[in-house]
Order: C-alpha cells, then sequence, then structure tokens
C-alpha cells in the first residue's frame, strides 16, 4: 500500500493543521500541546479519506450489498480534516 497522491495530500494537510495550530493557536502556553491538538483534530479527517473504501460498505438491504457513495466519504472527511482543527483552534484561542 503506497501513498498515493490523496494519501500525501492529505498528509501534508495534517502537518499544516499542526503547524497552524503553532501559529495561531494560544489557548495554552505550551505550543506542543497546541499542535497536537490540532493534528488529534485532523485525524478522523484522514482516517475516513484513508479508509474509505472499508467504510462504504454499510450492509445489506433487501439481501443486496448497499455501499455508501465514496464521494460523500471524501466530502465528509476533508470537512473533517480541514474545517474542524482550523474551527477549533480559532475559537479556543479567543477566550
Amino acid at each position: 500500500m503506497g501513498l498515493s497522491k490523496e494519501r500525501l495530500i492529505t498528509l501534508l494537510v495534517v502537518i499544516a493543521n499542526g503547524i497552524l495550530g503553532v501559529t495561531i493557536g494560544n489557548f495554552s502556553d505550551n505550543r506542543l500541546w497546541e499542535a497536537t491538538f490540532a493534528v488529534l483534530m485532523s485525524l478522523p479527517g484522514m482516517i475516513i479519506i484513508w479508509k474509505k473504501e472499508a467504510l462504504s460498505v454499510t450492509g445489506l438491504t433487501r439481501g443486496l450489498r448497499r455501499d455508501s457513495p465514496p464521494s460523500l466519504l471524501d466530502l465528509i472527511g476533508w470537512f473533517f480534516l480541514l474545517v474542524m482543527p482550523v474551527l477549533y483552534v480559532y475559537e479556543l484561542s479567543k477566550h
């Protein structure tokens, strides 16, 4: 299982979220904690994008296997990867 273009981009976004957590986050005295928090908030999105084939199988409906559309899982994964970490770090930094 090599790194595809999509997986490489998601990995770079997770690293960028960690850097953004350090630069815009000021909810803690420890910058390492802010970077760790931003990266941990990015992991669900990365896992959804990386494992969308396994997650798309939803089960049986009337005896037929029904799959979720991969584009929907991509949309959910990119939302968790891009929006959630930045939103949480920004909101925590306001207080």
